[in-house]
């Protein structure tokens, strides 16, 4: 079978590869932090037509990206979850006649899909012990242990064994014109607007997260969402995603000036809002990484999670974490009680806040 040996000395032409599949069904923030490996395949293929496939919402965030021909929404919990529905994609993949295909999320799933594709090549990490990993023909053969590497730098090892060719490390996430009118629409209709815009005219805010170990307290954010508005007259829009609405009515009910709140909103459209924003404090979550690729100053709020990996990658943004002896650690065996996030100062959070307003 044939191999690529790396991305100078492969033994396959790259004019062979017609067609490739590229597998991230997972996060917004996996999603965004493969961006810049895309683009580095593109780089190398730029005849190639280039598939996706992603879940949502990680689909959503890949609209409009130059890079990418089509995204193919895969949804195991929902649309595909009967053996019947899986079958039918993987027909419509092979169908396909993928030359290529690139397993970004290391999961014995994607390792499967990569081989039941038909692709004749199949790349992905094969270090890690996931299943199916012996069906890959080429991967990354070592381990990251924890604190040592960024999510876009293991992504690029993969695109470089797939040929990809590396260079700027470009977050890409592209917004229509009526996305950035919603925005528009949305602060003119909620007063959000400052006839003398300073500094941090307006700060958005999301205090979620895909778990109870990423969130610091709501008490907290309300403390620093009033220090903003006493200090710098700033306004306050509170993001909520599904199942967040509580955080929300929490921080509101201990806010001198009421905030506005996004819920319910389109992804795309929190992008457009979290565009506007001079400011964005949050927990590690997706919209963290939102901010990063639009550029947006930001304050990113870790706890237990390898923060060395998961940073924003965003020059304009500031790390807050409470250091603990036991970090690196894992967090859904903790025995502390998640102290490193859970009693985080506000006074860190306002330091760092202080820091990008010199």
């Amino acid at each position: 079978m044939p191999t690529l040996q790396s991305a100078d000395e492969q033994n396959v032409k790259q004019d062979d590869i017609k067609r490739i599949l590229i597998l991230r069904p997972d996060g917004i923030g996996d999603v965004i932090n493969t961006t810049p490996a895309i683009s580095a395949i593109r780089q190398a293929y730029q005849n190639a037509h280039i598939d996706i496939v992603a879940r949502s919402p990680g689909s959503e965030i890949l609209k409009l990206n130059p890079y990418i021909d089509d995204i193919l929404t895969y949804d195991p919990k929902g649309l595909h979850k009967s053996l019947k529905s899986k079958a039918g994609f993987i027909k419509r993949l092979r169908l396909s006649l993928y030359d290529m295909a690139i397993a970004f999320r290391d999961s014995s799933e994607c390792n499967l899909i990569a081989y039941l594709s038909g692709a004749r090549y199949r790349i992905g990490r094969k270090s890690s012990g996931r299943m199916f990993s012996f069906t890959l023909t080429d991967g990354v053969d070592h381990c990251d242990p924890k604190g040592t590497k960024h999510e876009i730098d293991r992504n690029m090892e993969i695109a470089a064994i797939a040929g990809g060719e590396k260079g700027e490390y470009d977050l890409i996430l592209r917004l229509s014109e009526d996305e950035r009118n919603f925005a528009t629409d949305f602060i003119k209709s909620n007063d959000l607007a400052s006839e003398s815009p300073g500094r941090f005219a307006l700060v958005g805010i999301h205090p979620g997260g895909s778990s109870y170990d990423k969130l610091w307290n709501a008490e907290s954010f309300a403390a620093i969402a009033n220090r903003l508005i006493r200090k710098f007259d700033s306004k306050i829009i509170l993001f909520n995603g599904l199942g967040e609405e509580h955080l929300g009515d929490s921080i509101k009910s201990m806010m001198i000036y009421p905030p506005v709140l996004a819920r319910q909103l389109r992804l795309r459209h929190v992008a457009s809002l979290i565009e506007r924003c001079s400011l964005f404090i949050c927990n590690d979550s997706g919209p963290m990484h939102i901010a990063a690729a639009l550029k947006i100053p930001t304050i990113a709020i870790f706890g237990p999670t390898d923060h060395i990996r998961w940073k924003p990658y965003n020059k304009s943004a500031i790390i807050v974490k409470k250091d603990m002896d036991c970090w690196p650690c894992s967090a859904h065996k903790c025995k502390k009680s998640f102290e490193c996030i859970k009693t985080l100062p506000v006074d860190n959070v306002w330091n760092a806040i202080e820091e990008l307003h010199t």
